[in-house]
C-alpha cells in the first residue's frame, strides 16, 4: 500500500511539474515576462527623469514589455536609491544610477543603509560634459591661466558653488585641493543661480552641468576654461586632461540593478542598452538635453566608477563629510 501511495505521489508530482503547476522561480531565459520598473530618485521633469524616460521608451521596444519610470523622491535622492537597493534582484526593478545617489549619498548620508556595492552596474547610457565657465570678458582662456591667477592672490577669486552637497561642488573642491588653489566659495541653490552669478560679475567661476552652461556658452555670454571630455559642440574647449589635470570631471547616468540580479538578465540589459545608445533617435533625444549618448559596460565602466568613488571618498573624508560608517 505504501509503495503504491509513493508511486502515485511521484507520478502526480511529475505530472504537475510537466504541466507547470508547481510554483517554481521564473527563469532568466523567460525575462521579461511582466512590466519592469525603472526607479529615478529625483522628481518628474528633471534631467534624471527625462534620461530615464528616454531609455525606458527604447527599452520597451527591445524587451517587449512596458518599462515604467517610477519617481521615488525624498532625502535628496536617498529614498529612491534605498528603495531600489533593497528591491528583489529579479530584473524587474532597475535603477537610474548617477554620481549623486550611487557615490555621494552612500559616502555622506548617516544611516543610508545601502552602499555603492548594493548595485550591479549594467551600462552607462549618457555622459553630461561638465565645464568650468567664466564670464566672457574674464582675462583667462583656460584653466591653467585661472590657476596661475588664483595662486597670485589666494582667496580672492570667487567660486560659485551650484549647491553645497552637489557632486559638482565636491569635484571642484577636489581640483582646488589637488592644485593648491585657494578661492572664496559662495553657495547658490542651483546651477542656474551659479551661472547667473558669474554672468553678473558676482562670482569669477563655476562648474556646471551642460543644461546650465550650454545656452549661455553658445550665446557667447560664458567662456569655457575646461570641459570634462572632448566636445563636438565646443571643439575648441580644452579638456581637463589636455591641461594636465587627472580625474573624472563629467557627469553620467547608467542602468543598474539590485545586487545579485542573475547574470543572464544583466547581460541582456547591457546588450539592449548598447543597441539603444547607437539608435539615431536616442542620440537625437539625448543631445536635445545637452548631453552626450555614451555606452560603457563591464570592466571599463567599473574602472571609471571605482576611480570616481575613490576620488570622492578622499575629498569628502578630507572635508569631514563622510558619514555612512
Amino acid at each position: 500500500m505504501f509503495k503504491t501511495l509513493r508511486t502515485a505521489l511521484f507520478g502526480m508530482g511529475a505530472f504537475l511539474l510537466a504541466g507547470g503547476l508547481l510554483a517554481v522561480p521564473a527563469q532568466a531565459s523567460d525575462y521579461p515576462s511582466k512590466p519592469i520598473q525603472l526607479v529615478s530618485p529625483y522628481g518628474a521633469g528633471g534631467d534624471s527623469d527625462l534620461t530615464a524616460r528616454v531609455w525606458a521608451e527604447f527599452a520597451k521596444k527591445k524587451l517587449g514589455q512596458p518599462v515604467v519610470v517610477v519617481n521615488k523622491t525624498g532625502g535628496g535622492g536617498l529614498t529612491g536609491s534605498l528603495f531600489a537597493a533593497k528591491a528583489k534582484p529579479d530584473g524587474y526593478t532597475l535603477f537610474l544610477a548617477q554620481a549623486g545617489p550611487n557615490i555621494i549619498i552612500p559616502l555622506t548620508a548617516k544611516g543610508a543603509n545601502y552602499s555603492f556595492d548594493s548595485f550591479d552596474y549594467i551600462a552607462r547610457i549618457m555622459v553630461a560634459n561638465c565645464a568650468v565657465v567664466v564670464n566672457k570678458d574674464a582675462p583667462w582662456n583656460n584653466l591653467k591661466e585661472f590657476e596661475a591667477a588664483a595662486k597670485k592672490e589666494p582667496g580672492k577669486l570667487v567660486f560659485a558653488s551650484p549647491a553645497a552637497t552637489s557632486w559638482l561642488t565636491f569635484a571642484m573642491r577636489n581640483w582646488f585641493t589637488g592644485t593648491g588653489v585657494q578661492v572664496k566659495q559662495v553657495e547658490y541653490k542651483s546651477g542656474g543661480e551659479a551661472a547667473t552669478a558669474v554672468l553678473g560679475g558676482h562670482a569669477d567661476m563655476t562648474f556646471l552641468f551642460p543644461q546650465n552652461y550650454a545656452p549661455m556658452a553658445s550665446a557667447d555670454k560664458l567662456k569655457i576654461l575646461a570641459i570634462g571630455t572632448k566636445s563636438d559642440v565646443y571643439p575648441n574647449a580644452p579638456t581637463f586632461a589636455e591641461q594636465g589635470y587627472e580625474g573624472n570631471y563629467y557627469g553620467w547616468a547608467g542602468i543598474a540593478a539590485p545586487k545579485g540580479t542573475p547574470k543572464e538578465i544583466l547581460d541582456r540589459l547591457a546588450a539592449i542598452s548598447e543597441e539603444i545608445v547607437k539608435d539615431p533617435e536616442y542620440i537625437k533625444a539625448i543631445k536635445n538635453m545637452n548631453a552626450t549618448p555614451d555606452y560603457s559596460t563591464g570592466e571599463a565602466w567599473m574602472k571609471q566608477l571605482k576611480e570616481q568613488y575613490a576620488e570622492m571618498n578622499k575629498v569628502l573624508t578630507d572635508l569631514g563629510l563622510t558619514g555612512n560608517k
